[in-house]
């Protein structure tokens, strides 16, 4: 079964968002789990969670769709 999962921390720290690359507190993650197994997870700011949450239900529509290079140079 695949699920999608916030889980809170209960000691907030501040990470790079995983989507907008800002440094921010981050207070909860996103958990992907596929047949009872956590396959990753994203750290992301409380607007960039919030936007992702309003996706993944679907009251959000995708306006635009990129491929993330993982903080490499263009090219």
């Amino acid at each position: 079964m695949n699920k999608v999962e916030v889980q809170p921390y209960y000691v907030f720290k501040r990470f790079k968002c995983n989507l907008c690359d800002r440094l921010e507190q981050v207070e909860k993650r996103l958990v992907f789990w596929q047949d009872g197994k956590v396959i990753g997870d994203l750290l992301l700011c409380n607007s960039c969670l919030e936007l992702l949450i309003k996706i993944i239900e679907g009251s959000e529509e995708v306006m635009e769709e990129w491929i993330f290079k993982g903080g490499g140079k263009d090219g």
